[in-house]
């Protein structure tokens, strides 16, 4: 018996929980277009237990960016808040893509970033897509690959421009050209690779397909979800493999402590 508790006290000792601090920023962007002028405006809660550093937003519209000013430290429930301006010069009227990424550091300065992307409306009121996506996520350590699902509800056959927007820790292939038939569904996949998010991170990332209709342009956006794993291993065993033998062999232990501790009759 005493074995047995020496160990349990042993195993205890060594066994812990750990909480990690987080950065989170919940962002909001808003966006209106008077006289061909797109107006952004952006506001991004730090809803984590760690301050975040560094913060500074930038705004992609087309071929278009826009680094807004910086806070050196958004500390938390504290807020960051920018305003742009883009002068638009599309050819056609309709719905276009606008992608704003906050970038941040924590406490040790190591970079990461976060997305935000949706449409505005150029000279044109609310239209209805025919080109519908769906994608959903993806875990890898290295490289891997996110698959997204395109449906044209449409009666025509229609040619697609479709690529992924990452953030910066991400490095995705580049967009794609795609032709769908009329009521049908299109399948591909973007090899992404990581370049230095760190394992644990999961990351929303956008498909954006961008297409021509009747004098209007369109886009449809679909979220998905990436997140960075390392596989851990011991002498090529998996740690939850090994977590799982070290469990057993517990029970064992003690049920054979649990017998010799008890006295023959």
């Amino acid at each position: 018996m005493k074995k047995l508790t020496i160990f349990l006290l042993v195993l205890i000792s060594v066994t812990f929980s750990a909480r990690a601090s987080y950065i989170s920023l919940k962002t909001t962007v808003t966006s209106k277009v008077e006289n061909d002028i797109l107006k952004v405006s952006i506001l991004a809660k730090n809803e984590g237990d760690e301050a975040a550093h560094g913060v500074q937003a930038e705004i992609r519209v087309g071929e278009k960016k826009s680094l807004l000013k910086k806070a050196e430290r958004l500390g938390i429930n504290q807020f960051y808040r920018a305003q742009a301006s883009f002068k638009l010069d599309h050819k056609n009227p309709g719905q276009y893509p606008l992608i704003v990424t906050i970038y941040y550091a924590d406490a040790n300065q190591y970079p990461f970033s976060a997305l935000t992307c949706q449409t505005f409306s150029y000279r044109a009121e609310a239209l209805s897509l025919d080109i519908l996506g769906q994608m959903g996520s993806a875990t890898f350590w290295e490289a891997g690959k996110i698959k997204l699902a395109l449906k044209n509800m449409g009666k025509t056959e229609m040619s697609v421009s479709t690529y992924l927007v990452v953030p910066r820790e991400l490095t995705v292939e580049e967009a794609c050209q795609i032709r769908i038939p009329a009521m049908s569904d299109y399948h591909l996949s973007f090899g992404v690779k990581n370049f230095s998010a760190l394992s644990g991170s999961t990351y929303q990332v956008f498909a954006i397909s961008e297409y021509e209709k009747d004098g209007f342009h369109l886009t449809s956006i679909t979220p998905g979800f990436i997140r960075i794993a390392q596989s851990r291993t011991v002498l090529g065993i998996d740690y939850i493999y090994l977590a799982g033998i070290l469990a057993v062999l517990v029970v064992v232990f003690a049920v054979i402590q649990l017998r010799r501790s008890v006295p023959k009759k």
